[in-house]
This record gives C-alpha cells, structure tokens and sequence, in this order.
C-alpha cells in the first residue's frame, strides 16, 4: 500500500533520471506497461520516451495495441508499431521437433515475448547510433506480483536493462494509475484493468494462474518476510503454490551463472 505519492514518485523518478537518457519502452496495453512509460515520460520528458507496440495479429492490433496508441497519444510520447509474427513463426518453425507433439501455447508465447524483446534492443541500439553517448535503456515492464512467481519468459519480458516498477505489487501499479488518473496524466480508459498475455481469445492471467493478483500479494508478502526461514510445512495452498513457483522460476531473473576456472588454469 503506497502511502506517500510524492515521496516514492520523485526517487522512482529520481533513480530513472540517474541511469537514463532514452527510454524504450515495449507497450502492451496493459497496467505495467502503461505505468512504465508514464513513468519514464514524467522523469525524462515526452520527447525521449519511445513506446512500441508489436502486434501479432489483428487481435493485438484492435485491442491491445489500440489501447496503447491512446495512450501514447495521450502522454504525448513517440509510438511505433513494429509486427512480430513474421519472427515469431519463423521461431516456432525452427524449435518445433517433428517425432514431438505440437508446441505448447506458453512456448508460443514465449516465442512473440522473445521476438519483442529482440526488436526492442535493436530499436534502443540503432538510437543509441544516433544520439551518440545518450544512455538508451530498454525499460522492463515487471512487476513483483508477477516477478515473484515468475510469470514471465526468460529472454522477453524477464529482461531488461532498468525495471522501475518491479518492487511494485499488482495492486500498488493500480494505485499509481489511478493517481495519475486523478492528477490528470491520463484517463480511467487508458487503465486496463484486466491482465491477459493475449495468446488466445478471452485469455487472463488470473485465469491462467488460477489465483487472482490479490490473492497472491498476501502470500508473497508472507514469503519475502520469511524467505530466510521458510516454513514450509505451515504453508496455506495460495502461499504454496506462491513459494513453489518462486523457487522453480527464480533463475529467470538471477545473473547467468558462470563456472569458475580462473583457479584451475593459473
């Protein structure tokens, strides 16, 4: 629960401005994604805030990908729109295995979350080429409701180079739009208040997990102030469920291990 607006808005700001010069953002339609790029353009300015939006089909373009271009408009920030199911397909062409049964949905989606990311950091490269010596950041869009149980793909949404919002709960994203609602910045339409990944018709991300946002944010508050001494066997099925996704995805957003030699070859 955000209790000083003003207080926690000016360091997010104030740590934005200190690592960035250029923000790219992937724009979704979605809370996160609006909150980001609010964010960046409050801290920044309009002027170098570059919102994309990458559709995979006319779904996307008419709904999720509308709603981002209101809200671009709205801020006043750059738009492009940018497809991605050339390269998405062209992904699961290439990992699909024959003697295999058919790929899944989440590694469908896996592949437009990767072919994203891959156009976003070739888009902040080709800035950064042109404003030389301005840091051009790829802005991630996560959030610790979701980032906590890992509800993200390794090599998309899970990296970035700057998360502003990922101490941020579900529900303290909401609060924040809707300040910003409040104050003006936008409108209450340019606020999804549905989460959904968009692989298929009517898909949620509640639904998907089976657990709503709110649900959850109590057992990973529960989690994070017990990560050290975690008792599992006192556990409710919720901060199970949360725990266990923890621990199986948490690698998505640890640095890369690497083996060390160094000692073995000098």
């Amino acid at each position: 629960m955000i209790c000083d607006f003003e207080k926690l808005l000016d360091h997010m700001y104030s740590e934005i401005k200190s690592r960035v010069d250029i923000a790219v953002v992937g724009l979704s339609g979605g809370a996160d994604s609006s909150l980001t790029a609010i964010l960046c353009m409050k801290a920044l300015g309009k002027e170098v805030v570059y919102g994309i939006s990458m559709p995979y089909d006319e779904v996307d373009i008419k709904t999720f990908n509308a709603q981002s271009a209101s809200l671009a408009e709205r801020i006043g920030i750059s738009h492009l729109v940018r497809p991605v199911a050339k390269i998405s397909d062209a992904i699961n062409e290439q990992v699909f295995i024959e003697s295999e049964s058919e790929l899944t949905l989440t590694n469908k989606g896996n592949a437009r979350s990767r072919a994203r990311m891959c156009i976003l950091y070739g888009i902040a490269h080709n800035l950064s080429t042109q404003f030389e010596g301005k840091r051009v950041r790829v802005m991630g869009t996560g959030n610790l409701s979701e980032d906590f149980i890992g509800y993200d793909t390794k090599g998309g949404d899970a990296l970035a180079d700057i998360f502003p919002i990922g101490e941020l709960f579900k529900s303290e994203v909401y609060q924040l739009l809707e300040y910003f609602r409040d104050e003006g910045t936008i409108d209450e339409e340019n606020i999804d208040r549905i989460p959904s990944a968009g692989l298929e018709e009517n898909q949620t991300d509640e639904a998907d997990l089976g657990r709503t946002y709110d649900e959850m944010e109590q057992s990973v508050r529960f989690c994070l102030d017990c990560y050290d001494d975690m008792p599992i066997q006192d556990l409710d099925e919720i901060a199970a469920f949360v725990w266990e996704r923890h621990k199986a995805h948490k690698h998505k957003h640890e640095a890369p291990i690497v083996i060390r030699l160094r000692p073995l070859c000098d």
